[in-house]
């Protein structure tokens, strides 16, 4: 970040180059004998170079863990990845290997789709029933071109979408999985 940007954020700069900034306040100087130490005069300085590279450290990695929503102003909506027809998995695959390589256990909440990576968590949004699940990916699929994500047992009747066996659904970022991702190490 340019120091100037750095000082405007903390208000220690102009706006605009007609406007002056106001001196800042010093401590008076004790006029005792004993000089005092150099800790303390740093000290009894408000803005001294330490305190102020400190601040300035503290704003930039505020705003760097907070990402989006801090440039925003605010919380930003969750990203729809992607809309489309859901489906779910039928019970005979039940223990059977996934293409991820761990058994599909129809009781959690997983679900296959064509690209995500495998362990990426998502939110999928039915728009009949209005119920949201979040499911992890763990195979690939479907592998019908007119189905964007077949879910589990216990995804899809969380959804309430075991009756019908199809969807229209919303398959939307997980909170999670944006917070992982935008963390700094």
């Amino acid at each position: 970040m340019p120091a100037l940007a750095l000082l405007l954020l903390l208000g220690l700069a102009p706006l605009h180059a007609a406007e002056t900034v106001p001196p800042a306040a010093v401590a008076p100087v004790p006029t005792a004998a004993a000089a005092p130490t150099a800790s303390a005069s740093a000290s009894a300085h408000p803005l001294a170079p330490t305190e102020l590279l400190r601040q300035a450290k503290d704003v930039v990695q505020d705003s760097l863990h907070v990402g989006v929503d801090w440039l925003a102003g605010g919380k930003s909506e969750p990203l729809v990845l992607e809309r489309g027809t859901a489906s779910y998995l039928a019970n005979a695959l039940h223990g059977r290997k996934t293409a991820s390589g761990e058994r599909y256990d129809m009781n959690e909440l997983t679900a296959a789709h064509k690209t995500l990576p495998f362990g990426t968590r998502v939110i999928v949004r039915s728009l009949q029933t209005g119920r949201e699940v979040a499911v992890r990916i763990v195979d690939r699929g479907p592998h019908l071109k007119s189905r964007i994500i077949d879910l589990s047992h216990a995804a899809a009747a969380a959804l309430g979408i075991k009756s019908a066996g199809l969807s229209q659904v919303e398959i939307v970022e997980s909170p999670s999985q944006t917070r992982q991702q935008k963390s700094l190490p």
